[in-house]
């Protein structure tokens, strides 16, 4: 690596490290906020005339241009900057998190540190979300759990008075619920190897007993947040991540296993069908239940599927650009008032993570959105069929996608969100991988050696 190019990473990694605060709270130090813009641009020009090209080769660029191009006509078509700033600043610290892991990220063992780094993020993200909620009884069976937790005990620039949305945290757990059971996975595989040293051994299993404290307290937490949209995206991901990881198991009896996991899902489905329980499960998303308030409050299935249809109006009267970055919570009740829920309750979003996409960006943006996705799924494949490693952390990642989209479906994660950072973590990591010299290759190596 030339001195330039050296020092070049090390004033990115200090510039971005700086100005990660102030572009997740944009309206706390407008100057600061303006100024670690134009470092960032700065350091992006300088790599591109030391490098001669903008970006390292990655399978995400082409959908990645398209989505900024989307989220620039976003932006440029607001009539609520103060909406947009956040969320467009958000935006482009998800796009300098995947650039800066992309460009970082040159072998095995820069690998390894990213990945630390990424666990440190999310347990960041989780702890300061657990720590910043306000948290409500809402589901019949959990007051008494509920009622033992801290009040709380930050307060973030920024966020609501009443507190983080634990909607919101859920959607970041669901995430790295499968995450965190993939690595349960790989090192069980790894301990129960044949060719495994002793020495070996020992190491995956204090990484088997820290990897299950990860589940438990991730899946706790996940229970806490009564989000049933979040208890839906995580039990979705872990059982996609179990039936990839049968699937792709070199043994025979992974896929027997796999088998065995889709029979049981349909048997269980099926007997909780007539024995009337799945409509109880449903009714959960009728039942409001909780403490509303002005800024937080409780929205029933019928809520969002009123919603849902102002959504749609929206993409269908902007379907080009979308309505701008961030303004849906001004647009739904400037053109499309709602009937069933009052004018005085906040709707941030469309609680659908592709509506809320088209929305805020287009049916162009949606399509980027879509490509992303895709090309996430198809590295993670790819993967799979090398190591235990590789298989580990691709399946992981992509079902925890799965999962924080399945979330997505009845709440969402809106683009430029704070705690969508993760899922632009998710597709740096992937994205890294993609573009090593070796990804096609399907023979093993060393990631997690």
């Amino acid at each position: 690596m030339h001195i330039s190019k050296r020092l070049l990473s090390v004033f990115e990694t200090v510039l971005l490290a700086v100005s990660t605060p102030f572009l997740l709270f944009p309206h706390v130090a407008p100057t600061a906020t303006l100024l670690a813009l134009l470092g960032l641009v700065v350091v992006w020009s300088v790599y591109w005339i030391v490098e001669r090209h903008p970006l390292p080769s990655t399978p995400m660029n082409g959908a990645l241009l398209l989505w900024g191009v989307a989220v620039v006509v976003g932006i440029a078509v607001t009539a609520f900057p103060e909406l947009t700033l956040p969320k467009a600043t958000g935006l482009i610290l998800g796009l300098a998190v995947w650039r800066y892991l992309v460009v970082m990220i040159q072998g095995q063992n820069d690998f390894r540190w990213a990945l630390v780094g990424s666990a440190a993020v999310g347990l960041g993200i989780m702890g300061l979300g657990a720590f910043s909620a306000r948290w409500y009884y809402k589901v019949p069976g959990l007051q008494n759990l509920v009622t033992v937790l801290p009040p709380q005990l930050l307060s973030l620039p920024e966020a609501p008075q009443a507190g983080v949305s634990t909607n919101q945290l859920a959607g970041v757990v669901a995430f790295y619920l499968p995450v965190a059971l993939a690595a349960v996975l790989f090192f069980v595989e790894r301990w129960g190897s044949r060719t495994a040293e002793p020495r070996r051994c020992g190491k995956a299993a204090l990484g088997f007993l820290a990897s299950v404290a990860g589940v438990t307290a991730v899946g706790g937490l996940l229970i806490l947040t009564q989000s049933r949209s979040g208890w839906v995206g995580g039990l979705v991901g872990v059982g996609a991540l179990l039936f990839a990881w049968g699937l792709f198991l070199p043994q025979r009896w992974g896929r027997y296993l796999s088998l065995g996991l889709v029979v049981t899902v349909i048997a269980v489905g099926a007997i909780l069908y007539w024995n009337g329980k799945l409509a109880q499960i449903a009714a959960l998303w009728d039942a409001a239940g909780g403490v509303k308030t002005e800024l937080i409050g409780t929205v029933t299935l019928s809520g969002r599927v009123e919603i849902w249809s102002r959504a749609l109006y929206a993409v269908q009267d902007f379907p080009f650009t979308g309505c701008g970055l961030g303004t849906f919570r001004e647009v739904i009740w400037s053109l499309y008032p709602l009937f069933t829920i009052s004018p005085g309750h906040d709707i941030a979003h469309a609680h659908n993570i592709f509506l809320q996409t088209a929305v805020d960006v287009g049916l162009p943006g949606l399509l980027a959105y879509l490509a992303l996705l895709s090309l996430a799924g198809v590295i993670g494949v790819r993967m799979a069929r090398r190591s235990a490693g590789e298989r580990a952390l691709g399946l992981g990642i992509v079902a925890g996608l799965m999962a924080l989209h399945i979330y997505g479906l009845t709440d969402a994660l809106a683009p430029g969100s704070k705690p969508a950072l993760v899922f632009w973590i998710a597709l740096g990591l992937l994205a890294a991988r993609g573009r090593s010299t070796d990804w096609r290759d399907q023979g093993k190596d060393r990631l997690t050696g």
